[in-house]
């Protein structure tokens, strides 16, 4: 009863538009009716003059190059010019086959189609043009009401004296939603992986297909249904003579290949382009960010991205070698002849994309030396054993201890599923050259600024985003160890001291205030458990000693270094006591790369950029952001940090950083068991901190130190984005000296050996006093008498 309820009053609909239509000249009430309906629509039609799109974000880097796109559904607009004359042909067919001929609506088609309902005794055919669908699309509600109706015939009459036939097509095809995106462009990009105006004939006939329920008839959620849908299209241009039988036959037998166009930056910038993203959605929100299209410039080089990126994977993955290889729990099971199923292969191979340098999943079909045989699927493989001796395994008995493998049967046995990469591909043994790959438990990041502007030039918050959204720059605080120690010798140059002053390296004992037993006293050691006894505070620093550096906190006191470390940028909360030296607070990689900016930028403090400028769709500025320097140390004091931790590269812990073969400044960090491990470092325009650990905290394996574990990451990084750099210096300022000194902490004098002399850099005005006068005769000349005199010459 309902149903034959409703098709009745489809009818009376379909009966009131074409006796108004056809009665609009009665001078009667009917024209009076549409003359009040006509003053409530929009009179000048500015909506379609200037569309205003739902537009996507786009993200650019520092040189313009294209990054990412920020929407709910994509949209790319182009010109009518774009569009291949098949799909035009398609959409004519299929939607509106007088298009070219009617005044915007079809009286025709109406009466047709309310002949086809009654017949059918139900709504199987509608009448509206295409110039109506766009008066839809653009001005009106989803509302199926009978007065929306007769809006979308006014609107339409009115659209076809204000546009050209191809202009209203261009409005349409830019607009309409198909499935997967909105505008055919970002449609056939996301379907086929290809532009308009590539789409053959099927492809184009497909998209078409689609408009009458997008969602419902996507090749991506109903293939079948897509494939029905496309042929009906052809069927259609074949009736209208766009296409020959011969073409409607072959375009109708063409599998459906779906390829989305691949961006291989995408995941290289997935942990910066989120963190901007966050900022944008909290400053404009949700409907300008997906559909304003912002245009944001941001403080990142991609070419320098992509090599951060590369770098932390690869220096991540070589630590999680190192740790050992952890065998898969799932194994496929051997049949009664000791042969693997091919079926049980395909299953576990089915999805992979055999493409060079994928990660893809494989069955363990050999073991042995110098080849283990991977089956791939269809492919096979071969691991050498040349690779796989470089991996290891646990060591029994030993905490945290590993040693190489012997035999490639210690990690792998037949059935084993595991994971390969493809290196290369032998043409002569017809498969892949393999590595061994396995996910790494630990996990990193790396942060690179330019630190006289602040901007972020790359940024990678972990090892892949698709696993772990978990930004580690700047969401992760970590306990930094010992790479804050340049803080706090920085404090003790402002405090007095110099980088001659004489610290004393031996035992130190504290008594600890707790309940606990076992905390009685703190007893700090340096690494390795050496002792140098008295040492200068240059050595110190650069050896990365804990007694001395406790030493200056005691004697500085740890609320003078707290304020100090805030004055550079770190506003991780810090007890009050002296295990701050040892850097035991809890920080993020960018504090700690801001705090180092400060020595690398002459004593100024600039906050991190990400985004240097936000555009609207138009190309008005709505943001722009400068750097905004503030001076929080003098320039001789940042100098002689730098020239220290130039001194740790040169012959300290940070010596893996002259692999960059340009001099640089940096310092490494430890924690406690190696859970945590760091390496900051900089040349002049460019500074870099790298950051490795376990997400959750725990110990990453003995020497798993900040010259092992992170340095190497910073050195891969630095060589690559150093080639084209020119060579800077560290210019030394006006206000610093170099002294001649005797070992002894002295001035150097004339009679002073060579062997006991060296040179140190001051503050003007805190060097040691002159040494003794140049008039005193170092060499004294002794009389020697006649007898002595005959004795030499004989």
């Amino acid at each position: 009863m309902k149903a034959a309820l409703k098709l009745v009053i489809k009818f009376i609909k379909w009966l009131v538009i074409i006796v108004i239509v056809v009665g609009i000249a009665a001078g009667s009430y009917g024209g009076y009716f549409l003359f009040q309906l006509n003053k409530e629509l929009p009179q000048d039609l500015n909506e379609l003059h200037q569309p205003n799109y739902a537009l996507p974000t786009i993200v650019y880097d520092r040189h313009g190059n294209q990054i990412e796109e920020m929407f709910i559904h994509r949209r790319i607009v182009v010109p009518f010019e774009n569009f291949p004359p098949h799909m035009i042909q398609a959409l004519i067919a299929s939607e509106d086959s007088r298009y070219f001929y009617h005044f915007g609506i079809d009286p025709i088609r109406m009466l047709k189609a309310f002949w086809v309902n009654v017949k059918a005794k139900r709504f199987v055919e509608g009448a509206s043009t295409l110039t109506q669908q766009t008066a839809r699309l653009f001005l009106l509600t989803k509302e199926k009401k009978l007065i929306r109706k007769l809006k979308e015939i006014l609107l339409a009459l009115r659209i076809e004296r204000q546009f050209t036939k191809d202009e209203i097509l261009t409005l349409y095809l830019n607009k309409v939603f198909l499935g997967n995106a909105e505008g055919v462009e970002a449609s056939a990009q996301g379907y086929f992986g290809k532009h308009t105006e590539e789409l053959s004939l099927s492809e184009g006939a497909l998209l078409v297909g689609l408009l009458p329920a997008p969602s419902l008839y996507s090749p991506l959620v109903n293939p079948s249904l897509a494939k029905e849908r496309r042929n009906l299209v052809l069927r259609r241009m074949f009736e209208e003579g766009f296409i020959t039988k011969e073409e409607r036959d072959f375009s109708s037998q063409e599998p459906v290949h779906l390829s989305k166009i691949y961006d291989g930056a995408s995941g290289a910038t997935a942990y910066y382009v989120e963190h901007v993203r966050k900022y944008l959605i909290n400053k404009f929100g949700s409907e300008m960010l997906y559909k304003g299209g912002l245009q944001v410039h941001l403080a990142m080089d991609l070419e320098y991205q992509l090599y951060a990126h590369e770098a932390l994977q690869r220096g991540i993955l070589e630590v999680s070698r190192r740790q050992g290889y952890r065998r898969g729990k799932e194994k496929l099971k051997l049949d009664t002849l000791g042969e693997l199923s091919q079926r049980d292969i395909h299953r576990i191979t089915h999805k992979n994309q055999l493409i060079l340098g994928n990660v893809v999943q494989g069955v363990v079909r050999k073991v042995g030396k110098p080849f283990t045989t991977i089956s791939l699927g269809e492919e096979k493989g071969w691991l050498e054993w040349t690779h796989l001796r470089k991996w290891k395994i646990p060591k029994s008995g030993q905490n945290r201890s590993t040693i190489f493998i012997k035999q490639p049967s210690q990690i792998l046995k037949v059935g084993d599923i595991v994971q390969v990469k493809l290196v290369d591909w032998d043409p002569s043994s017809n498969g892949f050259r393999l590595t061994l790959h396995q996910d790494p438990l630990v996990n990193g990041a790396a942060l690179s600024v330019d630190p006289h502007t602040g901007h972020v030039l790359a940024m990678s918050g972990g090892y892949q985003y698709e696993q772990s959204e978990f930004n580690r720059a700047i969401q992760a605080k970590r306990q930094p160890g010992s790479a804050f120690k340049p803080v706090v010798y920085s404090a003790a140059l402002d405090a007095g001291y110099t980088l001659a002053s004489v610290l004393v390296d031996s035992p130190r004992y504290y008594e600890v205030n707790s309940e606990n037993v076992e905390e009685e006293a703190w007893t700090p050691k340096n690494y390795g458990n050496k002792l140098l006894g008295s040492v200068s505070l240059r050595t110190a620093l650069v050896k990365s000693l804990n007694l001395p550096t406790i030493g200056l906190v005691e004697d500085l006191g740890p609320k003078r270094i707290i304020e100090y470390a805030q004055k550079l940028g770190i506003s991780a909360e810090m007890e009050n006591n002296l295990t701050i030296a040892l850097g035991s607070f809890s920080a993020t990689l960018e504090e700690m790369v801001i705090a180092f900016s400060v020595f690398a930028n002459q004593g100024f403090l600039i906050q991190p950029i990400y985004i240097t400028r936000i555009e609207d769709r138009d190309g008005n500025v709505l943001e722009e952001y400068t750097p905004v320097k503030k001076r929080v140390i003098s320039e001789e004091t940042s100098f002689l940090v730098t020239e220290v931790m130039r001194d740790v590269v040169k012959r300290g812990t940070g010596q893996i950083a002259k692999r960059i073969e340009r001099s640089s400044a940096g310092k490494t960090g430890t924690t406690n068991n190696s859970v945590d491990a760091w390496y900051i470092g900089y040349i002049p325009q460019l500074l870099t901190g790298v950051y490795v650990g376990f997400d959750q905290p725990a110990p990453m394996g003995r020497r798993e130190t900040g010259a092992r574990a992170a340095a190497p990451i910073w050195v891969d990084f630095m060589k690559a984005v150093t080639r084209n750099l020119p060579t800077q210096r560290f210019a030394q300022p006006q206000g610093v000296i170099t002294v001649k000194l005797h070992q002894s902490g002295r001035r150097a004098g004339p009679c002073d050996s060579d062997k006991n002399i060296y040179y140190e850099k001051f503050k003007r005005g805190t060097e040691p006093l002159e040494a003794p006068s140049l008039s005193i005769n170092c060499n004294p000349q002794k009389e020697i008498s006649v007898f002595e005199k005959t004795e030499l010459e004989l």
